[in-house]
């Protein structure tokens, strides 16, 4: 049994004083240890865990899904508390951008330097292939593109020697709970494509995806993907579908209305027992 908690997301609608922000974080509980899965952006992620009664003292483990701002960027703030062990891909960080449509300009959407965080005590442990982080918890390792409707956002690139180039983002890497009743997903913003991650892990380890939450990017992606996304999950019959994040209220709004009941609205304070 795993017990899943939204720390960080977009939206906050379970009780007063919790704080929104875009991002994301969850709490992963194991029978003996519980870790950090993204921390948010900012402070935001502490507020919230406090509000939870999470004693972050006690936290030795944080995977990171990828190296942008709205998931590693509460880190610096969890180590004021304790100095964890962080799981992530060894791309995590770049230095990466996002281009502005309307000028042209870049926004600065990456993480501190690794430096930053050693400095201040984190160890890391950085692989492209599936990682185990707890008993059962995996991460997925570097998520190949085997669709041909699911594609990573035009507008990103990342600082290569001095070169601008096309940011892919191969770091992104989601995590698997393997449950008695097959297996479960967390998504960080599953960049690479949900249909994408959902068929390699089930190819990975034989068994089949019973639910997701966590970030889809639905919300930037195009109609045709979003259709085509659409067309393989009912395919699939999913019994949990916990759309968050980037995946933006309009497109979970279309989700519920095609999943019903199996759609959950994870919100900060949302708790999920699988």
């Amino acid at each position: 049994m795993f017990r899943i908690t939204t720390v960080v997301e977009n939206t906050s609608a379970s009780k007063p004083g919790f704080r929104a922000e875009h991002g994301l974080s969850v709490l992963v509980e194991t029978e003996k240890e519980k870790f950090f899965f993204d921390t948010g952006q900012s402070d935001v992620f502490i507020h919230n865990a406090r509000l939870l009664n999470i004693d972050l003292t006690k936290i030795k483990k944080v995977v990171l899904s990828h190296g942008h701002y709205d998931h590693g960027g509460g880190l610096k703030y969890l180590l004021d508390y304790t100095k964890p062990v962080v799981y992530a891909h060894p791309e995590v960080f770049r230095e990466r951008y996002s281009k502005l449509s309307d000028t042209g300009k870049l926004r600065y959407i990456g993480i501190e330097k690794r430096e930053f965080y050693e400095e201040k005590g984190v160890k890391f442990v950085l692989d492209d292939k599936p990682m185990e982080v707890s008993k059962n918890v995996y991460t997925t390792g570097f998520e190949e593109m085997v669709t041909d409707f699911e594609e990573v956002d035009k507008n990103f690139v990342y600082n290569k020697n001095g070169v601008y180039e096309k940011d892919d983002v191969p770091d992104d890497m989601s995590l698997i709970l393997d449950t008695k009743r097959g297996l479960f997903i967390v998504f960080g913003c599953a960049h690479r494509g949900i249909i994408n991650i959902i068929k390699q892990a089930e190819k990975t380890f034989n068994k089949r995806v019973f639910g997701f939450i966590g970030g889809t990017h639905l919300g930037p992606a195009s109609d045709y993907q979003r259709k085509m996304v659409i067309e393989e999950l009912k395919k699939m019959d999913l019994e949990i579908i916990g759309p968050s994040h980037c995946t933006g209220l309009k497109m979970t709004a279309e989700l519920y209305c095609i999943f019903k009941d199996k759609v959950i609205f994870n919100n900060v304070g949302t708790v999920l027992e699988v």
